[in-house]
């Protein structure tokens, strides 16, 4: 009812650009639903990669985000949308190629490049939503929108595993590919009016981030505990599906069946990070958010011994990634002031690309001297401590941000929830 009640009070150009994203985002979750949550596992069993390969695919995808800077200068932020639609097009095409793929590097190439596409979508993505949707009303709009995704995530979630346990996932790949590159093309329909006063601004350069990073105290800081927490996150990214080939045995039914409760995890939680930012401000909130992300190495550390309790990390990680996609992008907002945006979360993704780099590599290494569990308990010690400075710079937070943030009065951004270990480490501020 609430959230009916929102959608009636959008104006009609917003509803229009909605019922358009809806229809991209249910397309993009199909695509999703029916690669993300498996290509860990498929890469481990079905072509036997290695945990080095495992933790390269990681690194790889954080170099990606080294670009991050030089990436956000090639966008035409005035005129964003080709920039969107034609990245993730040629990124879920490369999912075509997967019937020839039979040793795990090509298949750890096509990922890694998908991710450097990625790279590319996000600010021109960020300046579409600034420019389609107005401040006043881009909660409650993206909140329609990621509900509905998260609605088919929850049903995809119940037949994916099944599908790929009955066909081939050589031919369920291309066909999601298909789907994909269907959303992109419907994504062209998107009404663009014009960029909007607060997403203009110039393109970030290096030196404008030096200047950034050296007057603004408290957004060091706050990056400071971004950088501890993402450690943690990044160094467990290629445990996961070690965990769950090795470990704990699971099936491509048993990891659909996952990333179902994940997904029905995301809604409340999304829910429950949209009341808390609305209630406690954006850096309280993702004190929170760290927390909650400690429980799931902390979990998944006592998994080898009670296998059942991968269900509860795999809620806490979809808690977590769901956090991070929405309260970082807001914290990023309250920091950055109008025509920042871009360039701050460049600069927080460039860091999350340093340590991301480092990050898996040594989580390969500790898993094969110390042992999953003993990487697990790492990784929850530096997420925790992640937690404990932003809880410093929370107490401080109140009157330094340069901008009050938008309320978001109905429903929160969405994701498609699942298994999140990888989403979180490239989410992870």
């Amino acid at each position: 009812m609430n959230l009916l009640l929102s959608w009636r009070d959008l104006s009609p150009p917003v509803r229009r650009a909605v019922r358009i994203d809806m229809s991209v985002t249910l397309l993009f979750t199909v695509f999703t639903g029916l690669t993300a949550p498996f290509t860990g596992l498929i890469l481990r069993r079905e072509l036997g990669a290695s945990p080095f390969q495992l933790s390269v695919l990681g690194s790889a995808g954080a170099a990606c985000l080294l670009l991050s800077l030089a990436l956000a200068r090639v966008v035409d932020a005035r005129r964003p949308l080709p920039w969107v639609v034609w990245p993730s097009f040629c990124a879920r095409a490369l999912f075509l190629l997967v019937p020839f793929i039979e040793t795990p590097w090509p298949f750890v190439g096509v990922l890694v490049t998908g991710t450097l596409l990625g790279t590319l979508v996000t600010p021109a993505q960020t300046a579409l939503v600034q420019q389609v949707y107005p401040a006043s009303e881009r909660g409650r709009a993206l909140g329609s929108v990621r509900i509905a995704g998260a609605v088919v995530a929850i049903g995809l979630a119940a037949v994916a595993g099944q599908l790929l346990g009955w066909l081939s996932w050589r031919w369920v790949f291309p066909a999601a590919a298909l789907i994909g590159m269907a959303g992109s093309l419907r994504q062209r329909r998107m009404p663009t009016p014009g960029s909007s006063p607060d997403s203009v601004g110039d393109r970030p350069s290096l030196a404008d981030a030096w200047r950034a990073m050296r007057d603004d105290r408290g957004y060091r800081r706050l990056l400071l505990s971004a950088f501890v927490f993402g450690s943690g996150v990044w160094l467990m990214q290629p445990a996961t599906p070690i965990m769950l080939a090795d470990v704990v045995g699971a099936t491509t039914t048993q990891v659909g069946l996952l990333s179902g409760v994940g997904a029905v995890a995301a809604i409340g939680g999304n829910v429950l990070w949209g009341r808390l930012v609305d209630a406690r401000r954006s850096v309280r909130t993702l004190r929170v958010v760290y927390l909650v992300g400690m429980l799931a190495p902390t979990t998944y550390a006592f998994c080898a011994d009670r296998p059942s309790l991968i269900v509860g990390a795999a809620v806490a990680e979809s808690l977590m990634a769901t956090g991070l996609d929405l309260v970082w992008m807001l914290a990023v907002i309250e920091f950055a002031g109008p025509g920042r945006t871009a360039q701050y979360a460049a600069i927080a993704s460039t860091l999350a690309g340093i340590r991301g780099v480092a990050g898996p590599l040594l989580g390969a290494m500790m898993i094969e001297t110390l042992g999953l569990p003993a990487l697990y308990l790492a990784s929850a010690a530096l997420m925790g401590a992640g937690a404990i400075l932003v809880g410093w710079q929370a107490r401080e937070a109140v009157g330094r941000v340069h901008q009050k943030m938008p309320r978001y009065i109905e429903q929160p951004r969405q994701t498609s929830g699942g298994l999140a270990v990888a989403r979180a480490s490239r989410n992870a501020p």
